[in-house]
């Protein structure tokens, strides 16, 4: 099951700010809603995160 990240998770990840963090998250859970996926506010599927920074999934594989 894919791991569902929190925005501390993803400053963490990204090295970035609160806010930018949050814009990211918003942008790819936008994304996911208009493919029909079920997005839940505040969390981002860590796929989709790695996908989209272009890092493959989060063990480095692409």
């Amino acid at each position: 099951m894919a791991q569902l990240l929190t925005v501390k998770d993803v400053e963490k990840i990204c090295q970035v700010k609160q806010g930018k963090a949050y814009r990211l998250m918003k942008e790819i859970n936008d994304e996911m809603k208009e493919k029909g996926y079920i997005v839940i506010r505040g969390r981002v599927n860590s796929k989709f995160l790695y996908e989209k920074l272009g890092l493959g999934d989060k063990n480095g594989q692409h």
